[in-house]
């Protein structure tokens, strides 16, 4: 049975290292996407088995990804591939829906297996990732999770607004509710804090 896989990463290199390890015939790379939006956009048109998808991708990152590509395409698997390994965060992308996380610096090996093990309906995971906590992390809504995430890349509510497709003034509504539930008083506060509590992750991946 041939696993029908979209590539989600920011970085070239690594999207072409990626499809040099995919030799097996079982697996087909169907599509490839640089950032959160346009990987959206890829799985509405594909519909692939599985989705590997950079934990730090800009405009949408790969938490929040993981909520809309449930609702795009309900059989599509995603895999976290990441840096991090920080088990608080592991455990978020798993409470978000993802069905593995595979860190970046494993053997390639790892990553076939997660492949091959979440394509036939098994979790993979690290061992020993707790329950996440919800409580741990403000309640935000998606919207303020996109827009916090665009803030922290430095754009502009005019930018910001082009990007969502929204208002100025939803734009505007969304970073004062933020700031209300962050309990920040400037930009850089807001990005400090999220940072901190691994709302999302801003760090740029090598």
């Amino acid at each position: 049975m041939t696993v029908r896989v979209v590539l989600g990463d920011d970085h070239t290199l690594v999207r072409a290292g990626m499809k040099a390890l995919f030799d097996p015939e079982w697996i087909e790379i169907a599509a490839e996407a640089a950032d959160g939006r346009e990987l959206l956009r890829v799985v509405r048109r594909v519909r692939p088995d599985i989705a590997l998808v950079d934990v730090s991708m800009p405009l949408l990152n790969g938490i929040d990804a993981i909520r809309r590509i449930a609702r795009l395409s309900p059989h599509t698997r995603v895999i976290i591939l990441s840096m991090y390994a920080d088990k608080g965060y592991v455990s978020q992308a798993r409470h978000a829906g993802a069905w593995g996380y595979v860190l970046k610096d494993e053997a390639p090996d790892q990553l076939l297996a997660a492949i091959a093990a979440v394509a036939a309906g098994d979790l993979y995971f690290p061992h020993g990732v707790p329950e996440w906590n919800p409580g741990d992390v403000p309640d935000l809504t998606e919207r303020e999770r996109e827009v916090l995430q665009l803030i922290a890349e430095g754009k502009r509510n005019t930018e910001i607004a082009e990007i969502m497709s929204r208002s100025l003034h939803t734009v505007r509504n969304h970073r004062a509710r933020l700031m209300h539930k962050l309990g920040a008083h400037t930009a850089a506060e807001l990005v400090e804090i999220a940072e901190k509590l691994g709302v999302v992750r801003f760090s740029p991946e090598a």
